[in-house]
C-alpha cells in the first residue's frame, strides 16, 4: 500500500494547487484518494480536536456491506427464477431449448443445458442481469454528482455509495436500462443535487428513483405481475421479460383474495408463496427484497455497528403489526387484505427492506431518538393502510417512506419542542 500511497502523493500535485494543470478536476481526484486512504484533514496545532478513521464513506462501506447479502441473493434468485419461468414455458408449448436466446455472459462463459442446471448457470445469469444494473446506476448517479462537484468546486459526497447499490437492488432484475438511466438521473438531479447534494435531500434518493419509474412506466413497476428476467423472445426481438410468463406477487394474491388471504396466498401455486418461500426468497420480484433472512443479516450488521437506527427499524415493525392487527379488529374482516395475519405482511413485498435500508437514512430521517419512534412507526401505519384500504396498489413502503421523509423535521420539531415545555414546566 505504500507504492499506491506514494504514486498518490506524487500525483497529487498536478491537481491540489490553485495554478495546477488539472485543479479544475481536484474534487474527482480527491474523491479517488479518499476512498483508498483515511482523509488527512486535521484541524490546527492549538485547538482542541478528536481524529478518528470512520469517516463517512467508512460508514458508508458499513452499510454496503451490509447490503451484500441482498446483492448475492438478488444475483442467484434472478437466475432461478429465469429458468423457472423458461421450464412452464418449454413444459407450456411456447418454447423450446433450441429457441433459447443466449444472453452476452452465457455467450462467453456456456450456454445453459435446459436439461441439466447447474448452479453456475444460476449465477451466471444473474450476473448477466445485475452487473448491467449495478453499472447502469453507479455510473449515471456518480458521473451527475460529480460534474455537480466539478461545476461547484466542491467534494464529490460518499452519499451515493449507498444509493447506488440501493437503486440496484429495489428495481426489478428484468428493468430495462434506459429507464434505470433516466430514473437515476431525476431523483439525483431533481431530488438532490437541487438541494445541495449529500445532507440537503429532504427525500430518500432511492425511493424517488422508485417512484419515479412506479409512475413513468407503471406496467414495468406496478407491481400487479412478478418481474422474471429474460435475454430475447423467439424471433429475437429484444425484450426483458420472459415472453408469455406472468404471475401475480404475493401482494396481488392478497389484494385480490376474495376469501380469507392467509389461506389464499399459501393455496396459491401449490405452496409457491409458502411463508418459508416468503422467508428465504424463493419467489420473483425486486432484486434484492425478496429474501427477509438477508434483510434481516444486513439488519443486524447496521445495529451491530451502531450505523442503523434499531429505534427507526424496530418502530416501524411495531407499528406495522399494531396497525394490520388493530384494522383487523376493528373491521372484524375475515375476506380480503384485511384478513391477512399481521405478520405476514412482514412476510409479504418490500417493507422490511425499506425500513432497514431506506427508513434508517439519517438525512431524510429524524434525529431525536423519540422522533426514530415515532417516524417508524407511521411509516408502518402508512404502508397497511396502502396495502389495506387502497383498491388499486398492493404495495405501500414506497409511498410511506417518502411521505414520512416529508413530515421528518416536522416531528423533530415537535418532539424538541415538548422537552422544552417540559423542563420549563420543572424549572
Amino acid at each position: 500500500m505504500q507504492f499506491l500511497r506514494n504514486l498518490i502523493e506524487k500525483q497529487k500535485k498536478l491537481y491540489h494547487a490553485p495554478d495546477s494543470k488539472f485543479h479544475k478536476v481536484w474534487p474527482l481526484f480527491d474523491a479517488f484518494e479518499t476512498f483508498l486512504f483515511a482523509p488527512d484533514h486535521r484541524t490546527g496545532k492549538s485547538r482542541v480536536h478528536v481524529r478518528d478513521y470512520v469517516d463517512l464513506k467508512r460508514v458508508m462501506n458499513t452499510v454496503i456491506l451490509a447490503m451484500v447479502p441482498c446483492l448475492l441473493w438478488a444475483i442467484w434468485n434472478a437466475g432461478v427464477q429465469h429458468f423457472l419461468a423458461v421450464d412452464a414455458m418449454v413444459k407450456a408449448g411456447k418454447m423450446t431449448a433450441d429457441t433459447y436466446a443466449l444472453g452476452w455472459l452465457q455467450s462467453l462463459l456456456g450456454a445453459p443445458n435446459l436439461g441439466a442446471l447447474t448452479a453456475f448457470d444460476n449465477i451466471v445469469f444473474g450476473l448477466q442481469r445485475m452487473l448491467p444494473i449495478l453499472i447502469t446506476s453507479y455510473g449515471v448517479g456518480l458521473g451527475i454528482e460529480m460534474t455537480f462537484s466539478v461545476i461547484r468546486k466542491e467534494e464529490v459526497s460518499e452519499g451515493y455509495l449507498v444509493s447506488g447499490m440501493l437503486i440496484a437492488l429495489i428495481v426489478p432484475a428484468s428493468i430495462p436500462l434506459w429507464q434505470l438511466a433516466l430514473g437515476v438521473a431525476f431523483a439525483v438531479v431533481l431530488g438532490k443535487e437541487v438541494f445541495g447534494g449529500t445532507g440537503m435531500n429532504i427525500f430518500n434518493p432511492a425511493m424517488m428513483v422508485r417512484a419515479f419509474l412506479f409512475f413513468a412506466f407503471a406496467a414495468q413497476m406496478s407491481g400487479d405481475a412478478i418481474w422474471v428476467a429474460g435475454n430475447q423472445s423467439p424471433t429475437g426481438v429484444p425484450s426483458y421479460i420472459v415472453d408469455g410468463y406472468s404471475v401475480p406477487t404475493a401482494l396481488a394474491v392478497v389484494k385480490s383474495a376474495t376469501g380469507n388471504a392467509s389461506e389464499t396466498l399459501a393455496a396459491f401455486g401449490n405452496g409457491a408463496y409458502s411463508h418459508s418461500n416468503l422467508f428465504f426468497g424463493n419467489i420473483p420480484g425486486s432484486a434484492g427484497e425478496m429474501s427477509k433472512l438477508a434483510v434481516l443479516i444486513g439488519a443486524f450488521i447496521l445495529i451491530v455497528t451502531g450505523v442503523g437506527s434499531w429505534r427507526t427499524m424496530l418502530g416501524g415493525v411495531l407499528g406495522l403489526l399494531a396497525s394490520a392487527f388493530l384494522l383487523q379488529f376493528a373491521s372484524g374482516a375475515t375476506t380480503g387484505p384485511l384478513s391477512l395475519a399481521p405478520w405476514e405482511h412482514l412476510l409479504c413485498g418490500g417493507f422490511l427492506f425499506g425500513v432497514v435500508y431506506m427508513a434508517t437514512d439519517p438525512v431524510s430521517s429524524p434525529e431525536t431518538n423519540v422522533g426514530k419512534w415515532i417516524y417508524g412507526a407511521l411509516i408502518g401505519l402508512v404502508t397497511i393502510l396502502v396495502r389495506t384500504i387502497n383498491p388499486a396498489y398492493p404495495e405501500g413502503t414506497m409511498l410511506a417512506i417518502l411521505l414520512l421523509n416529508a413530515f421528518a423535521p416536522g416531528i423533530d420539531h415537535f418532539v424538541v419542542a415538548a422537552n422544552i415545555k417540559r423542563r420549563l414546566a420543572r424549572a
